[in-house]
């Protein structure tokens, strides 16, 4: 399961964006990030049956928790990750004046290569269009 992950221009596109997010949301924030671990604590096959002895483990610091997800889904596409994962972020909520910090954790299933294909599908779609072969809102 070494599936390669190619960097098209719609993946880069789909970087840049999530990034603008990001930082509007650090801005949003007040510059304040929070410390996010994130770990696949699974990752799994076509069938979802775990494969053990993948580790791709990163510290964030990000506004959200989403901001994370795209952080790590960036890294493990970086190091030619592939397949589904199944990713928990640790984290503590920042206290406030009604509650102590909170240590969170959030679980997310993340499927590399369905993100790749739809990015490369949208490659594609972009090509056909710029020679005239679909018409855009078509459908």
């Amino acid at each position: 399961m070494n599936t390669k992950v190619h960097v098209l221009k719609r993946a880069l596109a789909r970087r840049e964006r999530e990034e603008v997010y990001a930082a509007f949301a650090l801005s949003l924030a007040g510059g304040k990030a929070i410390l996010f671990h994130a770990e696949p604590i699974e990752v799994v096959d076509g069938a979802w049956t775990p494969i053990p002895g993948t580790g791709l483990e990163l510290v964030i610091r990000a506004a959200t928790s989403d901001d994370a997800y795209d952080a790590w889904t960036r890294h493990a596409e970086d190091v030619g990750a592939g397949g589904k994962h199944r990713v928990m972020l640790t984290y503590m909520q920042p206290a406030t004046e009604e509650r102590p910090a909170v240590e969170m954790q959030s679980l997310k299933d993340i499927d590399l290569d369905m993100l790749a294909l739809m990015d490369e599908l949208g490659d594609l779609y972009d090509e056909d269009v710029s020679l005239g072969l679909a018409v855009p809102g078509a459908f």
